[in-house]
């Protein structure tokens, strides 16, 4: 049965129908939704594609689709540009999905003509595309962001940046509203640092594959071929669709917001504990502890392993605790993994996921290769382990050091907290120079503990410095290299 016509046959559902249509829009929206039913009864339109299309959603998605296809309906859809902006809807996504909602009127014929017909198939196989079409549960589709780039103009670089930001942008205004979440970063810090140049450098970086396949960001950002992109480049849809799938992060954000906007979160859906949240729950803070805006938590969060991304825990901060490492260190020792972040005084934030918990190494190391540092001002990157040498950690009341070696490590602090010393010529990371200068001044610093919070004991036991082995007299040494790493 034609879904359209039976919601105009059923009083019931007619009545439903209007209701949705003057909650979105008064009076006037309660009008314009009787008048859509009333044309599609008598038109009938491409019934087999809207009913297939229609069955994808439940009944109360299924409402609410007939409210918004209200709105689209009147005179070029001025009602739902007004409803997606008081959502929230970024202003740079609004006029790329105002475009596409053009199209559904008019039939689409050669010449461009309107001959003054909505296209409900196509509003449906958009909002379907958008919340529906993900490869994995709780995500929008491929083709519901082509259709986005689309509606921008096309599959240019400049385009590309453009439905990001917009996307990370609504995202943190829609959610904003009801994500505790969201919330406590805000009162963390994040609305005291808000920054929208900061969900450009994310959408550069999370680009990066797309524009430089098989590169590494220390190279590219090294020769600065970041730097002299060409915004008119146009990228093939297959590459486009494989760079989409391998960051869900953008179809979750796709989804949520624009679930919100058509009103098609189903709560009677339920919902996956094991997925990941784009934003964690920051826990323990204290107001203004840090120095994070959105853009640079959702960077930060979705770099690291899921089972890390749900909660982050407040350690410390130089703006809430003493400014020594000492105070540092009974802070953070023995907490499970952390995140470090640095801002120095030009005003570069950079820092360090450590993988393991921290302890006073005795002069040796510890951690993985799960580890990495990170730059996100200027430019925002993760470098990973090179796998060359295993001086991931070190830390004492005297210094902080990730990566390198004595006297020329990758990231290193002093024991006051009031300076610290980079390096990008080091075997392992590929990083490059986090600061302008080899030697800077330190702002402030924080850190946080990630997932739920390890059993001290436990972590004592498990933890355990890799000490330089100097008192090697003799034996067979099958592996220089490494025996040089342990003692350099």
């Amino acid at each position: 049965m034609d879904l359209f016509k039976d919601l105009c046959c059923s009083g019931f559902a007619r009545r439903a129908a209007e209701e949705f249509g003057e909650q979105y829009g008064g009076e006037q929206g309660k009008n314009l939704m009787g008048g859509l039913l009333n044309q599609l009864a008598a038109e009938g339109g491409n019934s087999e594609l809207t009913e297939n299309l229609m069955a994808m959603f439940t009944g109360k998605q299924q409402m609410s689709l007939e409210a918004v296809a209200g709105m689209v309906s009147s005179s070029g859809g001025e009602q739902l540009r007004e409803h997606a902006t008081q959502k929230g809807l970024d202003p740079s996504l609004l006029d790329g999905v105002m475009n596409l909602v053009k199209g559904m009127k008019g039939g689409g014929g050669d010449g461009g003509e309107d001959n003054g017909k909505f296209d409900p198939s196509m509003l449906l196989n958009l909002v379907a595309g958008l919340t529906k079409g993900g490869g994995s549960a709780g995500a929008g589709g491929a083709d519901g962001f082509l259709q986005l780039l689309g509606g921008a103009g096309g599959g240019s670089m400049g385009n590309l940046i453009q439905i990001l930001e917009g996307l990370a942008k609504s995202f943190f205004n829609i959610k904003g509203k009801s994500d505790p979440a969201i919330q406590g970063w805000q009162a963390a810090g994040a609305a005291e640092n808000a920054n929208d140049k900061n969900f450009l450098k994310w959408a550069l970086s999370i680009l990066m594959d797309l524009l430089f396949p098989g590169r590494k960001p220390k190279e590219v950002l090294e020769e600065g071929g970041d730097d002299d992109l060409d915004t008119g480049d146009k990228k093939d849809d297959g590459d486009v669709k494989g760079w989409f799938d391998g960051h869900p992060e953008i179809g979750k954000m796709q989804k949520d917001v624009f679930d919100d906007i058509f009103d098609t979160g189903d709560d009677d859906e339920k919902s996956d504990d094991d997925s990941p949240p784009i934003v964690p729950m920051p826990s323990d803070y204290e107001d203004n502890c840090s120095c994070l805006d959105n853009a640079s938590i959702l960077f930060l969060n979705t770099n690291l392993l899921l089972e890390y991304r749900k909660n982050w825990r407040f350690l410390y901060s130089t703006r809430n605790h003493g400014r020594s490492l000492t105070e540092m260190m009974d802070r953070i020792c023995y907490k499970g993994p952390t995140i470090l972040i640095v801002k120095d005084t030009s005003g570069n934030i950079f820092g360090c996921h450590a993988s393991t918990s921290w302890i006073d190494t005795e002069g040796g190391w510890v951690g993985n290769g799960e580890s990495f540092l990170f730059s996100i001002s200027p430019k925002m990157a993760i470098f990973h382990s090179t796998g060359k040498d295993e001086n991931y950690q070190k830390l004492s009341s005297d210094v902080l050091a990730m990566g390198g070696q004595d006297g020329r490590f990758g990231l290193e602090l002093s024991g006051d907290l009031r300076s610290g010393d980079c390096n990008s010529d080091i075997d392992t990371f590929h990083t490059i120079q986090l600061s302008s200068d080899k030697n800077f001044d330190i702002d402030h610093v924080e850190v946080w503990g990630l997932g739920p919070e390890p059993d001290m004991s436990r972590e004592r036991a498990a933890v355990k410095p890799r000490r330089p082995n100097l008192a090697t007299r003799g034996g067979d040494v099958t592996d220089m290299l490494d025996l040089e790493s342990q003692i350099m």
